[in-house]
């Protein structure tokens, strides 16, 4: 198994943070504008992408608002793969955030794709909980 793991540090405290990865507002700023997302453990988040004619759906495994979210692959690429975020509060001020995408079958090229496709995204993300000004990577 090959697992993408990714750190990065964001200007902004740990709820703006959560709430930018778990809330279908904050995922809908940064990340994809056809998404919901349940919060709750148990709860489904369904992404949608332009040219992809499904929703990729996520399970919450793990919920602790401002530090972990934890969401389990159902379908699509991101079948039976884990996408872990850590929030960490550093003594300097605003969040670390540790990510790492575990459970993919082989580094190959969809594998080497989801790498660089996160590094790009993240780079939304921090923007948006720095600064408040929605940015999506996808929109719908």
């Amino acid at each position: 198994m090959a697992d993408i793991a990714m750190q990065l540090h964001i200007g902004a405290d740990a709820d703006t943070v959560y709430a930018a990865i778990s809330t279908a507002e904050g995922i809908h700023a940064w990340f994809t504008t056809i998404a919901t997302a349940d919060q709750q453990v148990g709860g489904l988040h369904a992404l949608r992408f332009p040219g992809v004619d499904e929703s990729w759906r996520l399970r919450v495994r793990e919920a602790e608002p401002g530090k972990r979210l934890v969401l389990a692959g159902e379908n699509g690429p991101w079948t039976d793969t884990l996408q872990t975020y850590e929030l960490l509060t550093p003594p300097e001020g605003g969040v670390t955030l540790r990510f790492t995408h575990s459970g993919f079958p082989a580094v190959d090229d969809a594998y080497r794709d989801f790498t660089f496709g996160w590094a790009t995204k993240f780079v939304q993300l921090k923007a948006y909980a720095e600064t408040g000004e929605p940015a999506p990577f996808f929109t719908g």
